[in-house]
């Protein structure tokens, strides 16, 4: 009976060491295939020497600015936004998926907080992935 239930084990440990190794190999020939793509990094910096104004318009052009961002988003032209968190001149980002850099140019010359004179857009051709998505959740 100790013979048989070795004998067993034994045969479960290849069986299971055998598929282990298998799946090894076999994700070490899957190639990771990455189709590419050209996408608009763009970089929000504060303008140095901007004009002060008061807060109740400081709000008006952050609402415009927001509402700017929704609406590239919303037509599929933003892939992501946001500002940096640590106070310096780099504001923010914001990735746009558009045809050239002439549109990303377009699109951003459009934000209210670069009309004003608050926000520089430096445009960055970026080559990255393909379908790049970003799913907002506070939107759900």
């Amino acid at each position: 009976m100790k013979i048989i239930q070795g004998f067993i084990i034994v045969l479960f440990m290849y069986f299971v060491s055998g598929n282990l190794f298998a799946q090894t190999d076999s994700v070490k020939s899957d190639e990771v295939k990455w189709e590419m793509k050209v996408y608009y990094f763009v970089f929000l910096n504060a303008v140095k020497d901007r004009p002060k104004i008061d807060s109740l318009t400081a709000m008006e052009i952050q609402k415009g600015h927001m509402a700017n961002l929704e609406r590239l988003y919303k037509e599929g032209k933003s892939k992501l936004a946001g500002p940096f968190m640590d106070g310096g001149d780099m504001r923010g980002i914001v990735i746009l998926d558009v045809a050239s850099e002439i549109d990303a140019i377009n699109e951003m010359s459009k934000d209210p907080a670069v009309i004003n004179g608050r926000l520089e857009p430096v445009i960055k051709q970026w080559y990255g992935p393909a379908g790049l998505y970003v799913e907002p959740n506070a939107r759900k």
